[in-house]
């Protein structure tokens, strides 16, 4: 399960949110849940079909807030069960092998496109606050 730490201000719902906008653009079925101090998002497409074919995505992001940052856990649903299609596949059903093996390959790539997603929103979600904290009018 891959591990990351961001640095930053930006709240833990903030970036729960932003992360399930992301995935819904990429046409994903999510859902959010957690407390302000953790936030959990989970993912996952495809059908009956993608499921057979070994094909289906499950992603679960876990956001754990810190004094001078955020952790973000990803982690691969059902990784297992496409392991297994394209064992079992090569011999029964060739085709589910090679699906098999691009869901694997498409599960990698989706967590590592995520993680470059959220150091770039940190990035420029930190710079707006920045930029509000100097905007304040500090009181005499």
């Amino acid at each position: 399960m891959p591990v990351r730490f961001y640095k930053c201000r930006t709240p833990v719902e903030e970036l729960a949110l932003a992360v399930e906008i992301w995935f819904k653009k990429k046409d994903f079925e999510t859902q959010r849940f957690g407390s302000k101090d953790q936030m959990v998002v989970q993912a996952r497409k495809g059908g009956l079909w993608a499921n057979v074919a070994g094909m289906a995505q499950a992603l679960t992001v876990r956001l754990k807030a810190w004094e001078n940052g955020v952790e973000v856990h990803t982690g691969a649903g059902k990784w297992l069960d496409k392991a297994a299609a394209g064992g079992v596949g090569w011999f029964v059903f060739w085709p589910l092998a090679v699906t098999a093996g691009v869901g694997v390959y498409q599960q990698a790539q989706l967590g590592e496109q995520l993680l470059t997603f959220l150091e770039h929103y940190v990035r420029e979600a930190d710079k707006d606050y920045c930029r509000q904290q100097e905007n304040k009018e500090v009181p005499e």
